[in-house]
């Protein structure tokens, strides 16, 4: 069932998210030996670079890890609930994580949070085993991953109950794979660093764009990066001011992905039985830090342990009923039968859905004739990186200056060609509907020539323009015609 389901999901989306390329070009740096330098763990990539020793192409090798690892998740989750929990709990919280739509649609693409989440249940299930040192290496392996797996490495010896011999041990084996993994960040960086992801680090202020802008001073050329330490300190007083309301926003998340009625169980369980399964729950006091969006897969790494502590909570729901034990087996698969339909009815589904973020079919054929016209060698600007990375070519990124910034910082920037995304005009670069929509602004712009443009749908339109930068002080004759295919479909 859970492989069904997520194969099912699997074959209709393209895999992709707009971290997928980095990831992808990371596993090919790692696998010639060099630097893989990007703000990204490397664990994922790392894993990437193996299965491409058996499996071929780009995409397959990421898309199977997070599989394979999805579906070990299901499993994971049956053998932590059942060292405690009869069988039939114990099925509880795997069917929970094997029909969760977030859990399973996050299986098949190219991402990290099924090779992290497969890691973290592994630590989990080898330390209820009585194996700590075991279990502070795989939570350090999952550290190597994701930086969460260092919230849960503190939060299993917060919540782990291991005695000082035990705690002491989970950290020697965490110290020793997170000092190995932090000699390298610093040595690939050049600087020390925990993680490559202290961007993260800033005050979250209200209206801050998310949208990278030339002109913004924080990105100017030269300044020297700031530290762990100093990005703490800058950011403190915005942490603080903002903790609170980004809390509620992750929560709203949180019960999106977990409704009240498997949100109730899980609490019971956590009150009948607390322990370290509840450590990944300590990432939710910690992300409100951080200035990432309240996404759902967020919300969807706290989900394997819910459904253990609700799997908990249904058993001793059934234990102190006793006298009504019938009753208390219904209400209980009542409130899971509720809280499957109920997140299968909102967000979560519909993100699984209709996971692609935007026309992949007509950005991959953008890519394809990049690839077969272009070199590799050659570098494309675009807002999204899925172009580029259909094409195998460099990905710079478009920023959203106005229109005459946008172009000369094309041109300074060595660009050959530029690809603008129908439905990223529409709602992210405005600036650039002239170029799709006036053939007399098209025809009148020397700087860009429209060489590819497919549109098989509303709002799924790609246009890739070369860049022209000898052209750049010459303008264009009124009568020459216009550029190939953009107003002629393919």
């Amino acid at each position: 069932m859970a492989a069904l389901l997520r194969l099912w999901l699997a074959a209709g989306n393209a895999g992709l998210t707009m971290d997928s390329p980095l990831y992808v070009n990371m596993a090919d740096s790692l696998a010639k030996g060099a630097k893989a330098v990007g703000p990204a763990h490397h664990g994922y990539p790392a894993a990437i670079a193996i299965a491409r020793l058996v499996l071929p192409g780009r995409e397959l090798p990421g898309r199977a890890v997070s599989m394979l690892a999805g579906l070990a998740l299901v499993v994971l989750v049956y053998r932590l609930a059942r060292r405690g929990s009869p069988p039939w709990a114990a099925a509880l919280a795997a069917g929970l994580v094997a029909l969760h739509p977030l859990l399973a649609v996050y299986s098949g693409p190219i991402m990290t949070e099924s090779l992290f989440l497969a890691l973290l249940f592994t630590a989990l299930l080898v330390l209820d085993q009585g194996h700590p040192l075991a279990a502070g290496l795989t939570l350090g392996a999952s550290y190597v991953v994701r930086p969460e797996g260092l919230v849960a490495a503190a939060g299993t010896m917060l919540f782990g109950r291991l005695g000082w011999r035990g705690a002491a041990r989970l950290a020697a084996g965490f110290a020793v794979i997170a000092a190995a993994y932090v000699g390298y960040l610093s040595w690939e960086r050049g600087t020390f660093t925990l993680t490559p992801k202290e961007a993260l680090v800033h005050a979250p202020a209200a209206g801050r764009s998310a949208e990278w802008r030339i002109e913004n001073p924080a990105r100017m050329a030269g300044d020297p990066t700031p530290t762990l330490a100093e990005r703490l300190r800058e950011a403190a007083p915005g942490i603080v001011a903002n903790y609170l309301p980004r809390l509620g926003a992750h929560l709203t998340r949180l019960i999106e992905a977990w409704p009240w009625p498997l949100l109730i169980l899980s609490l019971v369980g956590l009150i009948a039985r607390p322990g370290p399964v509840a450590a990944p729950l300590l990432q939710l006091l910690v992300i409100p830090m951080l200035a990432v969006a309240p996404e759902a897969r967020f919300a969807m790494l706290y989900v394997p342990s819910l459904a253990v502590l609700a799997a908990m909570g249904a058993q001793a729901c059934v234990s102190w009923a006793a006298r009504w034990r019938r009753a208390a087996y219904a209400a209980t698969a009542a409130a899971a039968l509720a809280g499957v339909v109920w997140t299968w009815g909102g967000p979560p589904a519909r993100l699984a859905l209709h996971f692609d973020d935007g026309p992949m079919p007509e950005m991959r054929a953008a890519g394809e004739w990049l690839r077969e016209n272009g070199s590799p060698d050659q570098v494309v600007i675009d807002r999204k990186a899925y172009v580029p990375f259909f094409a195998g070519m460099r990905h710079i990124q478009l920023p959203n200056d106005d229109y005459e910034t946008l172009v000369e910082y094309a041109l300074r920037s060595g660009a050959r060609y530029m690809v603008i995304e129908e439905y990223v005009a529409e709602s992210l670069r405005p600036q650039l509907l002239p170029l799709l929509a006036d053939a007399r602004f098209r025809e009148q712009e020397p700087r860009l020539r429209a060489v590819f443009h497919v549109r098989e749908g509303p709002h799924s339109g790609v246009v890739v323009m070369e860049v022209l930068p000898s052209a750049a002080d010459e303008p264009r004759s009124s009568d020459e015609a216009p550029a190939s295919g953009l107003d002629g479909g393919r």
